[in-house]
């Protein structure tokens, strides 16, 4: 079923990805990139280059060694990491009171911050299972459809609500149902309108498909996040836990039910340190 006119119209309605933003996903997937040229890229954007010292002397990321340039902070912080600082300030400049999910101006950034911290303290648990540098940033990007959504359709949560009791499906079903499309497919369009990778585009589109047929890493990652951050609190909303996730996903990543109370308690903790980083 192709996405409503309505809907693809709003793609148009969210301002492109930063320049920097750009930039350090091309550098990402460079495997000749040096630490020189990441700098380089920050440094000509001042307020990134505040907010990455800050974060890189936050209690977070604090090392041994002093954090006295942009250069330091960015071995220390790493590529990825920046990335997710970039996007997610790009997220907050899109606050938007949410009523399809019923979700307050800040609670699609908190739930994409955490949805990335997940996909970190995931890493930090499990070394030895392959992660791509980019599942971070597709897990902070999952749900970028939501945007467009709310500012192109009006639909009240207790529509899809009730799609979701009377005929015993999720939220995303019914999102379908009711919407004619749902918002992962929507984040798809959006990450292809703005060139991003495929492999980030197809995580974001893909991380309600259930089961995965031809699942990636970066895919499992998403959603596997996406269920960690919903389980600390973050986008709950009118959906709340309505969400299914292939069972196969915490196998495929090595995750049973010790290790994934480890992440939550991590990704929790990591949450908070990030709040306070982005409020000095």
């Amino acid at each position: 079923m192709p996405v409503p006119l309505k809907v693809r119209q709003g793609l148009g309605s969210l301002k492109p990805l930063p320049a920097t933003a750009n930039r350090l996903i091309d550098a990402l997937q460079r495997e000749d990139t040096s630490l020189a040229s990441v700098s380089e890229v920050i440094e000509y954007d001042q307020v990134i280059a505040g907010r990455v010292l800050r974060l890189a002397r936050s209690a977070a990321y604090a090392g041994s060694m002093p954090i006295d340039d942009v250069r330091s902070a960015t071995l220390r912080l790493g590529t990825a990491t920046i990335l997710e600082l970039v996007l997610g300030d790009y997220l907050r400049t899109l606050k938007v009171h949410a009523p399809l999910y019923d979700l307050d101006e800040d609670d699609l950034w908190a739930h994409g911050a955490a949805s990335g911290l997940a996909v970190r303290a995931l890493k930090q648990e499990r070394p030895g299972t392959p992660m791509p540098e980019l599942a971070q940033s597709a897990a902070l990007m999952h749900d970028i459809g939501k945007l467009v959504l709310v500012r192109t359709v009006q639909v009240r949560p207790a529509d899809i609500l009730a799609i979701c009791k009377t005929e015993h499906v999720t939220w995303v079903e019914a999102e379908r149902r009711l919407i004619g499309c749902d918002h992962a497919e929507v984040g798809g369009l959006l990450a292809r309108r703005w060139n991003l990778p495929e492999a980030l585009t197809r995580a974001i589109e893909r991380h309600h498909d259930q089961p995965i047929v031809d699942p990636d890493p970066i895919v499992d990652a998403v959603v596997f996040a996406n269920y960690v951050a919903k389980s600390i609190g973050t986008g709950l909303g009118a959906e709340g836990l309505n969400i299914r996730m292939d069972p196969a996903v915490s196998s495929r990543l090595g995750v049973d039910r010790d290790s994934f109370d480890r992440i939550c308690l991590q990704t929790w903790t990591w949450l908070g340190d990030l709040r306070r980083a982005v409020a000095a």
